[in-house]
């Protein structure tokens, strides 16, 4: 029974990943056409854009739920479906860690890499969401970033920049903290754990655990930059002491969840 339940999930992990890649083609070829037909502006149709993303994250979500690949738990995630002109910072353990947080927001930006922004099948969809590309200069993506929050979106940022390396310290960049003290806007802390590990940095998505894993997202209280570092400070300061505040937090949050900084 146990060698039928692993071979059922890795196929099913296998199904999942490649009706994830056909809907990303499908919301470019059917969704976005009938969406720029509809009366608005740009910044309207992004966000009908990112309601159609929302609902496709949350069938995938869904299914990978249904078919006994992940049990997802949530702990106040209502924070995130409500969330307007935040800064959504999260811990990223795995690979579907935004898929997870858009299912559950109607409304976000995010910062998408430069291969995804180009990518054939999902390509279309994130630029027609208004999504920021990081092929963008540091200053123009700090800029992009500040203006989406000030436009009243919630904003995902994942301060690590990439996924967590296995075995290796919780490290933050100091994008976070630039945007952060650049719109002065609420910082909300997702707290996200998958146990046992699985699509983490360098894993394959068919190297899956001997069980059905349990993906866990809290939303914590919000913060403010004014409650973590000293004011008046010189910017540059200000910035490096921001990210070790919200290094500190997370790994503390981490802690507190039984789990590694890492």
């Amino acid at each position: 029974m146990r060698k039928l339940n692993y071979l059922w999930r890795l196929l099913m992990t296998g199904l999942a990943f490649s009706l994830f890649s056909v809907g990303g083609l499908a919301i470019t070829l059917l969704a976005f056409p009938v969406i720029r037909l509809l009366p608005g502006g740009a910044q309207r149709r992004q966000r009908r854009m990112q309601w159609v993303i929302h609902k496709m994250f949350g069938l995938f979500v869904g299914f990978m739920c249904t078919v006994g690949i992940m049990r997802l738990h949530l702990n106040n995630a209502e924070a995130l479906t409500n969330a307007r002109g935040a800064l959504v910072l999260a811990n990223h353990p795995t690979l579907i860690d935004v898929v997870v947080m858009i299912s559950l927001m109607p409304r976000s930006d995010c910062v998408v890499k430069a291969a995804l922004w180009n990518s054939p099948f999902l390509g279309g969809v994130v630029r027609a969401a208004g999504y920021i590309s990081n092929a963008k200069s540091s200053e123009e993506l700090v800029e992009a970033c500040v203006g989406a929050l000030r436009d009243g979106g919630a904003l995902i940022i994942f301060p690590e920049g990439t996924r967590t390396q296995p075995g290796q310290p919780l490290r933050f960049l100091r994008g976070a903290a630039h945007i952060a003290l650049g719109s002065d806007q609420p910082i909300l802390p997702v707290v996200l754990t998958c146990d046992p590990p699985t699509l983490s940095k360098g894993r394959p998505w068919y190297d899956i655990p001997p069980r059905r894993f349990e993906y866990r997202l809290e939303v914590k209280s919000p913060l403010y930059a004014s409650q973590l570092i000293e004011p008046d400070l010189p910017d540059t300061l200000a910035v490096r002491r921001l990210t070790d505040a919200l290094q500190n937090h997370f790994a503390q949050e981490l802690a507190a969840h039984g789990q590694p900084a890492y």
